[in-house]
């Protein structure tokens, strides 16, 4: 699926994002992981229910990044919109 793809190759963009700029916090890092552990999840399975409510959760964790990581910011805005557009 494109979609998928798309999904994958932003969360990769973000991590990228995140390791050329400041240092994150615990908490950031685990917050991330577990996001990326989801979506990652979610786009291997046919079921929806269980991505409903990533696209909200990226677009919170945005408005976390925004000051410190601003180019992360703007890939989990991208990467809210694309789940959103697969309906999760």
């Amino acid at each position: 699926m494109e979609s998928s793809s798309s999904v994958k190759q932003s969360l990769d963009r973000l991590r990228e994002a995140l390791e050329s700029g400041a240092p994150l916090d615990a908490g950031l890092r685990a917050d991330l992981a577990a996001l990326d552990a989801d979506i990652r999840r979610a786009l291997g399975t046919a079921q929806a229910e269980q991505a409903q409510g990533l696209a909200q959760r990226v677009r919170e964790m945005s408005l976390r990044f925004a000051q410190q990581h601003p180019t992360a910011a703007a890939v989990l805005r991208e990467l809210g919109v694309l789940l959103e557009g697969i309906g999760a």
